[in-house]
C-alpha cells in the first residue's frame, strides 16, 4: 500500500501536535496552501517542500522522497534559513501550549530580541 503524501503530512503534524495553522506561519506558506495540501488537492513542489520541512523537522531530501519528487537535481544541504531545525522545536512546542504560557514564551522570545539589538 502507497501511501498518499497527504496522509503522510498528516501523520509528520499530529506526530508534532502542529495544526495547519502552525505550519502555515513556521514556514511563511499561506494555511490554503498547507489545507489544500492535506486534502490532496495540490501536490506539493519543491518549493513547498523546502519551506514546510524544517517545520516538520524533517530533511528536505526526505521530504521530497516521501513527496516522490526527483531529487536529482542538487539539493541543497545547507539550512536555508539559520537555525531552521530549532525554530520548527520551537514552534511544534509552542503549539501546545496554554495561551498564557504561549504570551510568556512571546514576551521572552521578544526581550531576547531586543538584547540582540542592543
Amino acid at each position: 500500500m502507497t501511501l498518499r503524501f497527504a496522509d503522510v503530512l498528516q501523520g509528520l503534524m499530529d506526530n508534532r501536535e502542529l495544526s495547519p495553522r502552525a505550519v502555515s506561519r513556521a514556514s511563511a506558506r499561506a494555511e490554503s496552501t498547507i489545507l489544500q495540501l492535506l486534502d490532496g488537492n495540490i501536490p506539493p513542489s519543491p518549493e513547498i517542500v523546502k519551506d514546510i520541512a524544517p517545520v516538520l523537522q524533517i530533511s528536505e531530501t526526505d521530504l521530497l522522497i516521501i513527496a516522490g519528487l526527483a531529487t536529482r537535481q542538487a539539493v541543497s544541504t545547507a539550512n536555508p534559513y539559520r537555525n531552521s531545525t530549532e525554530i520548527g522545536e520551537l514552534v511544534s512546542i509552542a503549539s501546545s501550549l496554554t495561551d498564557e504560557k504561549m504570551r510568556r514564551l512571546i514576551d521572552t522570545a521578544r526581550s531576547l530580541k531586543s538584547e540582540n539589538h542592543r
